[in-house]
């Protein structure tokens, strides 16, 4: 069965996008909704949560709920939405903490570069990608950085400085929603309860090697994954050498 709070967060929604509620519009007080829709001011405020994680609707404290235009979404990896972002990135010399230093198979209090990457738009910060790389691979030396949000111009930098070339670096996303760390919710400007997309990227040199990692974070209200496969049920040679 569905949750109540769901069932009056679909009527709303469809409200909104038929054009009863336009965008700028105050929404009814809660205790008014929750009155029309029989649930309690609790659930009302649970199904206004929903919306919000959306990016349909914004409470201002003391104003009330405002429907909000829908963010531009942000496409993953292959950059669609990305055109019109701002892309500040800082470079900070650190040492890997041991969960770090397990993604890049290294050793705890291994010095590496962490390159932060926050994405703007005029209405506001969209993502945060955090690239790390072990000194041991770069030498110690800066990489250069640029308009990409996921970093990818530092890792094509990486690339070269590998002398290995873009084809000799391969990378595995594993890709989970969840909430934000306060940190992350406080870079992007959004609540805790604001589900968002956690992407870790593990790089890795042709010779099986990891030299990165990144972590990409993006609101789920503006943002998107897609990745292109290959064809359902093909199996490579190496595949079938593997199974026999």
């Amino acid at each position: 069965m569905t949750a109540r709070h769901q069932v009056v967060a679909d009527d709303l929604r469809r409200l909104i996008v038929a054009g009863e509620y336009a965008v700028g519009e105050r929404l009814p007080p809660e205790t008014r909704l929750a009155a029309r829709y029989h649930v309690s001011t609790p659930t009302l405020r649970d199904a206004l949560e929903v919306l919000r994680a959306e990016g349909l609707v914004a409470k201002f404290q003391g104003r009330g709920n405002f429907v909000c235009r829908p963010a531009v979404r942000l496409t993953y990896p292959v950059g669609t939405g990305t055109d019109a972002l701002d892309v500040i990135v800082s470079a900070v010399e650190r040492t890997a903490t041991s969960e770090l230093a397990a993604h890049l198979g290294g050793s705890p209090d291994d010095p590496i570069t962490e390159y932060v990457c926050l994405s703007h738009r005029v209405d506001g910060p969209q993502a945060l990608a955090h690239v790390h790389v072990p000194h041991a691979v770069s030498g110690g030396h800066a990489l250069p950085t640029g308009s990409s949000a996921w970093g990818d111009d530092i890792l094509d930098g990486l690339a070269v400085a590998l002398a290995a070339g873009s084809s000799g670096v391969s990378s595995f996303d594993q890709v989970t929603a969840r909430f934000p760390t306060g940190a992350e919710a406080q870079s992007l400007r959004i609540t805790a309860r604001t589900p968002v997309l956690a992407i870790h990227r593990t790089v890795m040199a042709d010779d099986g090697r990891t030299v990165a990692c990144v972590h990409v974070v993006l609101p789920g209200d503006r943002a998107e994954v897609a990745f292109t496969v290959g064809p359902v049920g093909a199996t490579t040679a190496d595949e079938k050498e593997a199974t026999r």
